[in-house]
């Protein structure tokens, strides 16, 4: 019956729920999905008694430079990459005439591109959490490719298959190429672009960053819940080499996730990420940061930690009596913030977050928009300017600002490096840290403090 069903194949390309394989092993169920080259298949492996994937080749009579069928090529590329947690595995494979059968583990979570289609998130898109995992898990799928000298070349959601468990694993190696064979106009004229770097399309010189080009487009789906480029073929082709593709209108995206991805998609190659490895270092960091977050909100302030709701009166807020005497109000909160970042210059550093009430709610600093032009940019000018007029110049040398989505709200983490010199506000202010709390030191106390800053430099 094997037999017979790969004859019935070759007539029409096609298989059908009960066609039986392999001298009986194989049991096909249903058609999973159709590509150019091939179909595949769930299939029931009676000798292991499981679900496979089975691919099946329909111009495995095609002979490629490197002298292999295209279904032989798949299943040694697959073979050459062993063993790798976000890589598919091939378990199978054999040749029938002018018919390949690649037969791999079946992965139950269906493709990227459904869950993205699939996606309850406003907007579009996957949530943020989820977008770094799987960004980190296929940047680790790359980095093995890569390291095993071969270029991917098909990344894009489509191939992105997830298991029951929801962990990434990347198929469909009928075009990948080994770095040293790599003719990069064999792929020029390829109809499905929109993943595609644009020196392939170009016909240029190709590395393992055209992969990565591939990912900014991945990632950049799940992001936005559609591809960075839409139209015809003329169209993208223009489109890239214009500029970037359409900012990401998410104000939930972490800063240095949103910078990562249009870097990936940087139209020459120079301006992206040297590598798969870089990538995935990048994103870790991005997942630490907010781990380190997490574990800040959920801290009590301490010598090196506070956190203030604002950094201007919330305006709608404010009774009336309160409007009455607005500007004296947000002089004391402005005064605060700067008492709390002298301080920490003053003693041993420390984290200012603004945006966070004492009981860790989270305010946003967006309270602050009306009196700071209405933005996180001019928010973030307030502050510099604030530091700048009333600590020094210099002082802003030593604190770094960060302005962080956070719970759909935006929170600034200001961290403060120890200073040598006194930070002061205005002519005589000195503040040191002790505590929780941030104090003022008298004339004879400064100079105390002074000596003491003195004798340990």
């Amino acid at each position: 019956m094997g037999a017979l069903a790969i004859m019935e194949m070759q007539a029409n390309a096609e298989l059908h729920p009960g066609d039986l394989l392999r001298a009986g092993r194989y049991e096909i169920k249903q058609l999973l999905r159709s590509a150019q080259d091939k179909n595949v298949y769930l299939a029931e492996d009676h000798a292991l008694a499981c679900q496979v994937a089975i691919d099946v080749f329909s111009n495995n009579n095609s002979i490629l430079p490197n002298g292999l069928t295209v279904g032989a090529w798949e299943a040694s590329v697959l073979g050459r990459l062993g063993d790798h947690p976000n890589i598919a595995k091939a378990h199978d494979y054999w040749e029938e005439g002018k018919t390949a059968v690649m037969v791999t583990r079946y992965l139950a979570g269906g493709t990227l591109a459904d869950r993205i289609a699939g996606s309850q998130q406003p907007g579009g898109g996957l949530p943020v959490e989820r977008i770094m995992r799987l960004s980190a898990e296929i940047a680790r799928g790359l980095e093995h490719i890569h390291g095993r000298r071969i270029l991917y070349r098909d990344l894009q959601p489509r191939n992105v298959l997830l298991d029951e468990w929801g962990a990434v694993h990347l198929v469909d190696f009928d075009t990948a190429v080994s770095f040293d064979e790599c003719d990069p106009s064999d792929l020029s004229q390829r109809p499905v672009i929109v993943y595609t770097a644009p020196e392939v399309t170009d016909s240029e010189d190709v590395d393992e960053r055209s992969d990565l080009y591939s990912l900014g487009a991945t990632m950049y789906e799940m992001a936005a819940g559609h591809p960075p480029f839409a139209g015809t073929r003329e169209t993208i082709l223009i489109a890239r080499r214009v500029g970037p593709p359409p900012a990401l209108e998410r104000s939930d995206l972490p800063q240095g996730l949103r910078e990562l991805i249009f870097s990936l998609l940087a139209p020459r190659p120079e301006r992206r990420p040297a590598s798969a490895a870089e990538a995935s270092r990048r994103l870790n960091d991005i997942r630490a940061a907010r781990e380190e977050i997490e574990q800040l909100l959920r801290s009590d302030e301490t010598a090196t930690l506070e956190f203030k709701s604002s950094l201007r009166t919330p305006i709608g807020a404010l009774t009336k009596e309160e409007k009455s005497r607005l500007s004296s109000l947000q002089h004391a909160i402005e005064h605060a913030v700067l008492k709390t970042l002298a301080a920490f210059l003053n003693s041993n550093g420390g984290t200012l977050v603004i945006g966070v009430a004492d009981d860790h709610s989270i305010i946003g600093i967006e309270v602050d928009y009306p009196a700071t032009r209405g933005s996180a940019d001019g928010w973030r000018l307030k502050f510099d300017t604030l530091a700048a007029q009333h600590l020094g110049n210099g002082a802003l040398n030593f604190i770094d600002l960060r302005l962080e989505p956070w719970h759909g709200r935006t929170i600034a983490i200001i961290k403060c490096s120890e200073r040598e010199e006194p930070t002061l506000i205005g002519d005589d202010e000195l503040f040191v840290r002790r505590t929780a709390s941030s104090v003022k030191l008298n004339m004879r106390e400064a100079l105390a403090w002074w000596r003491e800053r003195r004798r340990v430099a």
